[in-house]
């Protein structure tokens, strides 16, 4: 069952028995007024630079969601967490409406059209022509449409005191959420931005779109206000203009007026493991690295390959998912976790295959769980 099959589900939800297909994630049917987080699907992957497939990853992951238990044996009262779906629709005109992610499925075919005849003129070595420099500045001017409609729906659930979580997706859509994110913080307040990758990220732009899913952090801390600081975990694969930038704005001895960057690379990690350092440890420095209010902008691509083999760009070493889940098990119990997304979820183009979406599944359960409970 697809997104524009979201029905009103007959039989009773029952956390204990099997999940009912209804085009909700995890299939649950609450009104999103009962809910205090609700999941956002942006199947949008113009830019991607490699594997299509992203835009596919919010279907998927609903689908596998409904398999997934929702007990937690660390939080009590787990499986009774309510968990919304945006329904969000968008006026066309003559009283049609369409929800909001199939208007983004919309946006996304027109787009990654004229996106891929740029990317592989690039590919090829060649000029872009006229045309193609026209197509470019088309596709910025859909993604920033993009990020506008994904800010105003993630603002729309932060005014009703609601925690927003974007499912992509590429990692490019996190733009409006964050911007949402920040927006909404108390008078005085800065948002700190935990980033799991395999990317930096922090490129300014990307085979000439401003939007990539490659230039999203560099946009982030370059366009967003309220943001104090980035901290990295995971990555593994960045070129040295990003590098730079990283060392631009580390090695600052805490928190204050400036931004920051804090990047534990996975090679650092590994690092420190390998001369007797645990997990734990390491986890305490990166949680001291974030102010009070997070925001989680985790790329699927930051676990292990073998977590994700379809993503856009997987990249050798990475996360366990049992390392991953431990970090945010620990800042949800010391930070306050304001808005999250996941992306790069891509399922195997046979569509036999729903490993990634299974994986998915599960992590996004456990982002939207820990959201709800570092606010209490």
């Amino acid at each position: 069952m697809k997104n524009n099959d979201r029905q009103e589900s007959k039989v009773e939800f029952d956390v204990n028995n099997v999940g009912v297909p209804n085009g909700r994630y995890f299939g649950m049917p609450f009104d999103n007024k009962e809910c205090p987080v609700v999941l956002i699907s942006v199947p949008w992957d113009t830019t991607v630079s490699y594997s299509e497939g992203a835009a596919q990853g919010p279907d998927a992951i609903i689908n596998a969601s409904i398999q997934v238990d929702l007990y937690d044996e660390k939080i009590q009262d787990s499986d009774k967490l309510k968990i919304g779906t945006d329904e969000t629709k968008i006026d066309l005109g003559d009283g049609e409406k369409l929800l909001a992610d199939d208007y983004i499925k919309l946006m996304n075919i027109a787009s990654r059209e004229k996106a891929k005849k740029i990317i592989d003129k690039l590919s090829d070595g060649k000029k872009l022509t006229a045309s193609l420099i026209k197509m470019q500045k088309e596709v910025n001017e859909s993604s920033e449409g993009l990020n506008y409609l994904v800010e105003q729906i993630c603002n729309s659930y932060y005014k009703l005191k609601k925690i927003p979580g974007v499912v992509g997706g590429e990692h490019s859509v996190a733009f409006g959420a964050i911007k949402a994110a920040a927006a909404n913080l108390k008078r005085g307040e800065k948002l700190g931005i935990l980033q799991f990758d395999a990317h930096a990220d922090l490129r300014e732009s990307y085979e000439g779109f401003e939007y990539s899913h490659a230039s999203v952090m560099y946009n982030v801390v370059n366009k967003i206000n309220n943001i104090c600081s980035l901290t990295q975990v995971g990555i593994r694969d960045f070129c040295v203009e990003e590098h730079n930038i990283i060392k631009k704005y580390s090695n600052k001895k805490s928190l204050s007026e400036k931004f920051q960057i804090s990047s534990f690379t996975d090679s650092l990690i590994s690092e420190r493991e390998f001369k007797g350092e645990n997990w734990d440890t390491i986890c305490k420095d990166i949680i001291k690295s974030l102010p009070k209010n997070v925001y989680i902008s985790f790329d699927i691509d930051g676990l292990e390959p073998s977590l994700c083999p379809n993503t856009g760009t997987p990249v050798p070493g990475g996360l366990s998912f049992a390392k991953a889940l431990y970090l945010l098990r620990k800042v949800a119990e010391n930070r306050n976790i304001v808005g999250f997304d996941l992306n790069e979820v891509a399922p195997a183009k046979d569509g036999a295959d729903e490993w990634d979406a299974n994986v998915g599944a599960r992590l996004l359960h456990k982002m939207a769980l820990l959201s709800v409970v570092s606010q209490k």
